[in-house]
């Protein structure tokens, strides 16, 4: 399938209703936007660990949804740059940012197909995280786009849902089942993902999106072949999100359940 094809559906899928289900997560952005300037490192606490003081530095969010995570680095004195498809997420990523009294640019694009003049270029860091690499059928161009947009020496930092998880174990009655197929290249239809935080109401008439799942092999491997330098990767116990109604007794830290990559341009 191919890539436009997928961005299509998928842009119409993040245009449906994810304005209300980021308020009902998160409540309005007046609320949320308190919060976050109350404690400005609580959302960005694991990524600042990689970062240091980002105080005057250039960060990109590409598919940064909502924009907690932009306004978070705002608010830490950085220069933040949000590349979504979804009109919707920059609706509520704006009032977000207006309400904790920061400036976030938002750029509503195709993160393959951003205009020129937007100049996605000489960022200190650029940042992927949890449940984005799925929306591509071919992971190359993407990190041809984040290799050009890093300035020299400049740092990616990638942090999703790990793929034992997200591909091969699905759970049954609070059982582990690896009933999935971990190899597997197959394009599937899913619900959005943010359909959980909706009502039954308000799921009713919601479009799907096409996804790909990624190994992690094809994940190091593409980023190796985009010419950025390798230098962390950590597996991250902690696979909670995958059980709603609580998980197993002592499974928490025996799976993983995400992983943080970084790295480097030059």
């Amino acid at each position: 399938m191919e890539q436009k094809i997928v961005s299509h559906k998928n842009q119409e899928g993040w245009n449906q209703s994810a304005y209300q289900a980021w308020t009902n997560r998160h409540g309005s952005p007046k609320e949320f936007a308190k919060r976050l300037r109350g404690n400005p490192t609580s959302a960005v606490s694991h990524y600042l660990n990689f970062m240091g003081n980002v105080k005057g530095k250039r960060i990109a969010n590409f598919l940064g949804s909502k924009g907690n995570k932009a306004v978070s680095f705002a608010l830490l004195g950085a220069e933040v740059l949000v590349v979504d498809i979804s009109e919707d997420n920059k609706k509520y990523a704006i009032e977000l940012a207006e309400e904790a009294k920061v400036k976030i640019k938002y750029i509503v694009s195709d993160i393959l197909e951003v205009p020129d003049e937007a100049e996605l270029n000489e960022f200190d860091f650029v940042l992927l995280e949890l449940g984005v690499l799925h929306y591509f059928v071919d992971l190359s161009p993407l990190f041809k786009v984040v290799f050009d947009s890093l300035k020299q020496g400049g740092q990616f930092i990638l942090r999703d849902y790990h793929p034992f998880v997200s591909k091969l174990v699905h759970v049954e009655e609070g059982e582990i089942l690896a009933s999935g197929d971990y190899f597997s290249k197959e394009v599937v239809e899913e619900d959005v993902a943010y359909s959980i935080l909706l009502t039954e109401e308000e799921r009713t008439s919601l479009k799907k999106v096409n996804i790909r799942r990624w190994t992690l092999g094809e994940i190091v491997t593409s980023i190796s072949k985009a010419g950025l330098n390798i230098s962390y990767l950590e597996e991250e116990p902690g696979v909670s999100w995958v059980f709603p109604s609580g998980s197993p007794e002592g499974i928490e830290n025996k799976m993983p359940g995400l992983y943080t990559l970084i790295a480097k341009k030059g």
